[in-house]
């Protein structure tokens, strides 16, 4: 049987690099540290120290990454102590993510996820 349906993988239009970057992820009315596990230009996975569901997720505002910037996104899923989010403005953080990537060493266990 034939389907129309891509896989989330086919449907990326990034490469995403598995990581452990610390981060900062900011709500309307606070804040609170996590941990990045994957990045893309796109947007990124981060791990909450809580259930996804202990955060007020339609008013998380912001991402920061201190080896990279300041972000804003939006929350495009969550899952356990997962959220995915989008960057809401990928042009004013690529210059830096791109020299984020580029300055990786290719020997070291950060590499691309999947194809």
């Amino acid at each position: 049987m034939l389907s129309n349906a891509r896989s989330a993988h086919d449907q990326r239009r990034f490469t995403r690099y598995a990581v452990r970057l610390d981060c900062q992820v900011t709500f309307l009315d606070r804040m609170a540290h996590a941990r990045v596990r994957d990045l893309s230009l796109g947007g990124a996975r981060i791990e909450m120290p809580l259930h996804a569901s202990a955060y007020d997720l339609p008013n998380l505002r912001s991402l920061h990454i201190p080896q990279i910037g300041l972000a804003r996104v939006d929350v495009r899923w969550h899952s356990d102590h997962m959220i995915g989010v989008e960057f809401v403005t990928p042009d004013l953080i690529r210059q830096s993510l791109t020299r984020y990537f580029a300055s990786l060493d290719p020997r070291t266990s950060v590499r691309p996820i999947g194809g």
